[in-house]
């Protein structure tokens, strides 16, 4: 046996830890929060935009890609955790004038109904955010798939976006300041 294979046999076993990708319908898949974001994009004064993300979010998705209208998806958000990279801009957020995050500590979207044509998704259901319950819908796109063992296992992810008015929530205050149409996109990674 040849030093040569000796060495590059540990680099033909590479491809076994990678299995092919999960089936897209087995099943419901957990949000994996460590490797999901929700953001959020507001204009500031009709100048610039800010941006901020939540920190917490959980939820599940049962997806049916042979009868998308079959697919559900549940996500969860402590609306506390909302992180602008300023403590004290991140705590009025968290006030009455805002989220309410004692009041009201989480945000809820659940799905009603699920349409797909061509590779997006359009998700309706409703949000709860601020005490008020409305239906809004998003576009989303599925980005990847892997079955790798030492990362967990299947995972899925998606790429989900939507605008909404703050003020059809509750939350009117300030908007000469702070703008009414906010924009939210969720990368999720989902794990089986």
């Amino acid at each position: 046996m040849s030093l040569r294979f000796l060495f590059l046999a540990p680099l033909l076993l590479i491809p076994l830890a990678q299995k092919p990708a999960a089936p897209a319908n087995a099943g419901a898949w957990k949000i994996d929060a460590v490797h999901s974001t929700v953001l959020f994009k507001v204009k500031h004064l009709g100048t610039s935009w800010s941006i901020g993300r939540f920190n917490g979010v959980s939820g599940e998705l049962t997806l049916d890609e042979a009868k998308p209208e079959n697919t559900k998806l549940g996500v969860e958000i402590d609306a506390g955790s909302v992180d602008t990279n300023n403590k004290a801009r991140d705590d009025h957020l968290r006030s009455e004038e805002f989220f309410s995050a004692k009041e009201f500590p989480k945000i809820a979207f659940t799905s009603t109904k699920v349409a797909k044509s061509g590779e997006k998704y359009t998700i309706t259901g409703e949000l709860a955010l601020h005490g008020v319950k409305k239906s809004i819908s998003f576009t989303a796109e599925k980005v990847g798939s892997s079955n790798i063992e030492v990362a967990g296992g299947p995972r899925i992810g998606f790429l989900a976006q939507t605008t909404i008015k703050r003020s059809d929530f509750g939350m009117d205050g300030h908007l000469d300041a702070v703008g009414d149409e906010v924009e939210l996109t969720l990368a999720i990674e989902l794990a089986h």
